[in-house]
């Protein structure tokens, strides 16, 4: 899907490939461990284009490989990959057609004053379309055209996408491929100035200098120019961590997300003021003076008596799935609607939810969960607290056991409508056993405002969730793509109510959310993912506003 490669304007032949870069799967390979190089015979009849694909010029300007050696590769045994370092791509019907055609462009009509440049479209030609990111430079060379030689760094993907969205990082990487080799090619280019006169200064008085190269001496290699023997050797290294790095996750493409940004803003606030009492975490977890629990709360166990073991604190939910068919067991708190998605509504609509439990580390887990759902900045926590806290200072809020709610919250629904659930364990059951799964607690969810119609992320998220097929690293990332799918859409909320400061008609609403794929039951939504929104972003968008 993607490859990596050195091009070079030689002067005897023009456009060339140098050397490339490029994953194979190392699955059904003859490769030994511990490999760095082989010759024709050992997997070239394994890889896509068979043993004709690794072939070599014998134009020491174009040629990459040693003698007698037509690839070189890194076998990364932990990412099933080989990454194959030759003369030319391994799968020749299509990949080399573009590697050619970028590398002419390149060395002829595609010109970036800031050094780097992208060109190619979805449907471009050779087999495909092709996305190429180049990076073009100069090596001192006494003995070429004005003294210096061209080269450049070349990644092409199927993928204009990511590579658009890896762009600093392809850009950081190859600036350091490239300043290595200009600071070879300059030392040696001063060590060779050094030994007799001024190359610059013979071309312009004209005193013993040839016009054109003699036919019977050949263009001089990388090896020459930076008098560095194993300079493709090291070229492979630099390639194959590039290229293991672009297909893997040490990089982390595209913008920040708002989860970041806002993360970012907190540690810019720490760093200048060292004295401050916020740390940028917002679960607050007091310690009191004695266990808490069921009961009065007096006695020295929250529990229910003396002798229960703490590894009882260990019942958690494991996964968002586990939370899911945990609920779906408890009595329903609507008829209308289940208890799962009951609670994903008052979460993403944020309305509190109240967590009652002896067991804080059930709390806990419920909490960090539920957290995974929501913007970092729409979720406000407190665990473990021996009082109600009304929902302006949190929507997330874990109550101890004996903690009673105001008696006109159940009244109150339009004004504070809120989720609680109860978790009480029976105590002689903890006293008995040092440890209870979460399936044996008895749960108990109710809510003093039933569920409106309900939001498409909220069936999105029970649909993933239900999926028994989907593996836990595919969900995770779903989860995550439907998460900043929703926060792009409160982006252009919030700069649509920006962008025109006054009182919309029904018909207004409803047609600027159908432009987002969303319905009048998403606005409550949306509404309250604005809140997500970093303060970086935010200035963006009232800056952008306003030219």
């Amino acid at each position: 899907n993607c490859l990596v490669a050195l091009t070079h304007f030689c002067e005897d032949h023009g456009p060339s490939v140098v050397m490339c870069t490029q994953a194979v799967r190392l699955s059904g390979l003859p490769v030994a461990k511990g490999g760095s190089c082989l010759d024709g015979t050992t997997i070239s009849s394994a890889l896509p284009g068979g043993p004709a694909s690794l072939t070599s010029t014998k134009c020491p300007a174009c040629r990459s490989m040693p003698p007698n050696t037509l690839a070189m590769y890194t076998a990364d045994w932990q990412g099933d990959l080989l990454l194959v370092s030759s003369q030319h791509p391994a799968a020749p019907n299509q990949l080399y057609s573009q590697l050619r055609q970028a590398c002419l462009r390149v060395h002829s009509c595609e010109v970036c004053p800031t050094g780097a440049m992208y060109f190619g479209d979805d449907a471009g030609g050779g087999g495909g379309g092709c996305h190429v990111f180049a990076s073009p430079f100069q090596l001192d060379d006494v003995k070429a055209r004005g003294l210096s030689s061209q080269f450049s760094v070349l990644a092409l993907s199927r993928d204009g996408r990511m590579l658009l969205q890896s762009w600093p990082w392809l850009v950081n990487r190859s600036a350091e491929i490239i300043a290595g080799l200009r600071d070879a090619a300059a030392a040696q280019f001063s060590a060779e100035q050094s030994a007799g006169c001024s190359a610059r200064a013979a071309r312009i008085n004209g005193s013993g200098w040839v016009r054109m190269r003699r036919s019977d001496v050949p263009a001089r290699s990388l090896a020459q120019l930076t008098s560095d023997p194993s300079v493709y050797r090291r070229l492979h290294a630099c390639f194959a961590r590039l290229l293991r790095g672009w297909q893997r996750e040490e990089l982390a493409p595209g913008r920040p997300t708002e989860d970041q940004l806002a993360l970012n803003s907190v540690l810019c606030l720490a760093e200048e003021d060292e004295d401050s009492a916020d740390d940028g975490i917002r679960t607050v977890v007091p310690t009191p003076t004695k266990l808490v629990g069921g009961g009065d709360g007096g006695g020295s166990s929250g529990l229910g008596g003396e002798g229960v073991q703490l590894p009882v604190l260990s019942a958690v939910f494991h996964s968002l799935r586990h939370l899911r068919e945990r609920l779906h067991q408890a009595p329903p708190a609507c008829q209308s609607i289940d208890n799962f998605s009951l609670l994903l509504h008052h979460l993403l609509t944020g309305n509190q939810i109240v967590f009652r439990t002896s067991l804080p580390e059930l709390a806990k887990s419920f909490f960090t969960l539920l957290r995974c759902l929501l913007p970092s900045n729409c979720s406000q926590e407190l665990l473990n607290w021996q009082r109600y806290e009304e929902p302006y200072r949190c929507n997330l809020l874990g109550l101890t056991a004996d903690t009673r709610l105001p008696d006109w919250i159940a009244a109150d629904g339009e004004g504070h409508p809120m989720l609680l659930l109860d978790c009480r364990p029976d105590a002689s059951a903890l006293a008995a056993q040092a440890f209870i799964p979460v399936d044996d607690l008895d749960l108990v969810v109710t809510t003093n405002r039933p569920a409106r119609p309900a939001a498409q992320l909220i069936g999105q998220i029970d649909s993933l969730l239900g999926d028994p097929v989907l593996p836990e690293e595919s969900l995770d990332l779903l989860l995550a793509n439907a998460k900043e799918d929703w926060l792009e859409r409160a982006r252009q909320t919030y700069a649509f109510m920006q962008a025109h400061r006054r009182q919309f008609s029904d018909g207004q609403v409803t047609a600027f959310l159908s432009s987002l794929g969303c319905q009048r039951a998403d606005e409550i939504v949306l509404k309250f993912w604005t809140r997500g929104i970093s303060g970086l972003t935010r200035r963006e968008i009232i800056k952008s506003c306003r030219q």
